[in-house]
């Protein structure tokens, strides 16, 4: 009797010591499936429509970390490293390249840089109106958003000193500047022509081509043998990826 009670008590044991090794591998296996993207914030309406598509189409969860693309450049250099990095302009990723983090990128889009102002602001009409005129502006940090970078190089390219801009404050994202320009605390900023355009709150004028910078949107693979990453990447640069990018506002390659 007490050799049967001892059988039944070890298949219990077996059944158990089975039924956790299965939750483990199906816990691993979700796990597997899980991707870390970084990228620009002014990017989360057409990522955020992506990552549900590649999730549908492939089982893969998309974790995204929405910041200004100095900010999670600096959070690589500092050690944090996720499957994906989609900054606003290439600039980090050839940064990230040159120092061996990125394996590759590819181009996927590209950002146009607008003028906004508060709708019925009229105080500034063009790039001249920034320098000298007493109107307060709004710009991008040159170190935490790609935009702050690409200001600078238009006013450089229109002969325009920042010295004589009367700056307010320096936003970390295109989205804290849109914001601002929303709720009439400036004149003006340079923002993204896509944020611009998804704002429907604001006042666009265009940079004269001559002046302007565009910014290419770089997709860098950051894991090297991810099956999820190649998916992922894949459907970014496919016809669909491209085409959401399309819809909301950018540029696509």
């Amino acid at each position: 009797m007490e050799k049967i009670r001892c059988l039944k008590r070890y298949k219990i044991f077996l059944i158990t010591l089975l039924a956790c090794f299965v939750s483990s591998t199906v816990f691993a296996r979700k796990a597997h499936k899980e991707i870390l993207v970084f990228a620009g914030v002014g990017m989360r309406l057409p990522l955020d429509e992506m990552g549900k598509k590649v999730e549908k189409l492939y089982g893969i969860k998309v974790i995204y970390d929405y910041e200004g693309s100095g900010r999670l450049g600096n959070k690589i250099l500092a050690g944090q490293t996720p499957d994906v990095f989609i900054p606003g302009s290439d600039k980090w990723a050839k940064i990230l390249k040159t120092k061996g983090y990125v394996e590759d990128y590819n181009p996927v889009a590209y950002h146009t840089p607008v003028i906004i102002t508060p709708e019925g602001n009229s105080k500034v009409n063009s790039l001249g109106d920034f320098a000298g005129s007493g109107n307060q502006l709004v710009l991008g940090n040159i170190k935490a958003c790609a935009i702050g970078d690409v200001s600078a190089a238009i006013f450089k390219k229109a002969g325009i000193k920042e010295s004589k801009i009367n700056i307010r404050a320096r936003g970390v994202t295109v989205k804290q500047l849109v914001l601002w320009i929303e709720g009439n605390n400036a004149d003006a900023s340079i923002v993204w022509k896509t944020d611009a355009v998804q704002s429907g709150k604001v006042r666009i004028i265009g940079i004269p081509e001559q002046y302007n910078v565009t910014s290419v949107i770089s997709v860098c693979r950051m894991s090297k043998q991810k099956k999820e990453v190649s998916e992922y990447i894949d459907y970014l640069l496919g016809t669909e990826g491209k085409a959401i990018f399309k819809k909301y506002g950018f540029d696509a390659m």
